[in-house]
């Protein structure tokens, strides 16, 4: 049956605030959906910098869906896991509860739960944010995509596994815009960490705190005329980003998301001349919506 063209009105007047001097205007995003990324170590607020978005969005109309890996921080914080997929289908359908985590301990439950948001995205066409927590866990850097086949499952059934629930990350980033799926994933690094199909489609992306010299030739290019440095990402502070976004590079320092300001000890921020560098816009002008 035919589905009429997907219109992201939710987008229009949506922001986010990240710590920015002004707030990120989601209408940059309406023709292309959202894609964050988050890289750097850990302890460095990625996690946060999710669960803040997922908490703005979720105040904006979205149901912001937390893929609480192997730890169960994320229940910790937002109430107990959905049971399974099934109530994982009833929560996005009937949106009365406006965020949700769901447990996924291995790539083939996150497979399972990812399949269900597809489809489900698929057909009622409403603003969803999936925040995935430690995406190289179901992400792998695959060159190439091809379809997994049962004799894939019966040679290999974890590579099998792995690969699929890879694909459906790549699904989401992918065609995510159709079905009103906003995405935001956090990873240790920024090459050979996640599907490339992520950083290829990317529109959003904070960078942490870089500690070892060989993390900054692939970042460079996102730098390239801004006079930012690796030792300029090496004295970030937890919370700190660079932040590329549609309007240039800003340095953001966030805040505590609303959950997690309840439990956690706030991060000490070390005494320091705050990093110069100069603002340079590399985004491409966006037509009207």
């Amino acid at each position: 049956m035919a589905k009429s063209i997907i219109n992201r009105e939710e987008m229009y007047n949506a922001v986010l605030d990240i710590g920015a001097p002004e707030p990120i205007q989601l209408a940059d995003y309406a023709t292309t959906g959202l894609v964050g990324v988050a890289v750097g170590p850990r302890g460095q607020g990625k996690t946060n910098a999710g669960l803040l978005i997922g908490e703005q969005l979720a105040e904006q109309g979205w149901v912001s869906v937390f893929v609480d890996p192997a730890e169960r921080e994320l229940e910790s914080l937002y109430g107990k896991a959905l049971a399974d997929t099934e109530a994982f289908r009833r929560a996005l359908t009937q949106r009365t509860q406006r965020i949700v985590v769901i447990s996924a301990n291995t790539p083939e439950e996150f497979m399972q739960y990812g399949q269900v948001l597809l489809e489900v995205s698929d057909e009622i066409r409403k603003p969803v944010y999936v925040f995935v927590d430690e995406g190289q866990l179901f992400s792998k850097p695959n060159r190439r995509r091809r379809k997994v086949t049962q004799q894939d499952f019966k040679r290999d059934s974890v590579a099998a596994v792995e690969s699929a629930a890879s694909d459906v990350i790549v699904d989401i980033v992918e065609r995510g815009r159709k079905r009103a799926i906003d995405v935001f994933i956090t990873a240790h690094g920024f090459s050979a960490s996640l599907n490339r199909s992520v950083f290829t489609n990317k529109n959003l992306t904070l960078i942490g705190r870089q500690e070892d010299p060989a993390a900054w030739p692939p970042l460079a290019p996102m730098f390239r005329g801004s006079k930012i440095g690796f030792s300029d990402l090496n004295a970030l502070a937890p919370g700190e980003f660079f932040c590329v976004s549609r309007r240039g590079i800003e340095k953001v320092r966030m805040s505590m998301a609303r959950e997690l300001a309840k439990v956690a000890l706030p991060a000490r921020v070390p005494a320091r001349e705050d990093c110069q560098f100069q603002y340079a816009s590399t985004a491409p002008s966006i037509p009207s919506a």
